[in-house]
């Protein structure tokens, strides 16, 4: 599991009923998702048995109508602001031990003319060496 995946199933537990993905994937698939991706490790300490860094996870949520697209994005934000992170900080070979998160904006619109709206979630983690 990683980061992403600990964000992703944060909300769906929230209720947040869209198709999960890691890439934007074409409308006949599913029309409106949330998309959660993963950027790089960046490493700001090391100890021992362990290193600290950041991971910087990015939601897009993609919807038809813009108004939907703005209002979704804020809502699931402030489910990963205010969470109870207790039952997510196991990441897989990291574990996360703080979360912080900027405001939703527009994006683009994508090729088949949703809208798309994002934030970014930058993690701090711990990963066992």
């Amino acid at each position: 599991m990683s980061c992403a995946d600990s964000i992703a199933k944060l909300l769906a537990d929230a209720h947040f009923t869209s198709c999960f993905t890691k890439v934007l994937p074409p409308a006949l698939d599913c029309a409106e998702p949330i998309v959660v991706t993963e950027g790089a490790f960046s490493r700001s300490s090391r100890l021992a048995e362990e290193e600290r860094g950041s991971v910087v996870v990015t939601v897009l949520v993609v919807r038809e109508v813009m108004a939907d697209a703005e209002s979704v994005a804020v809502a699931a934000e402030l489910a990963v602001r205010r969470a109870d992170w207790e039952p997510y900080t196991d990441a897989g070979g990291c574990r996360i031990v703080g979360v912080d998160t900027t405001a939703p904006s527009f994006k683009q619109r994508d090729s088949s003319g949703r809208y798309v709206w994002a934030f970014d979630v930058p993690c701090t983690v711990v990963r066992s060496l």
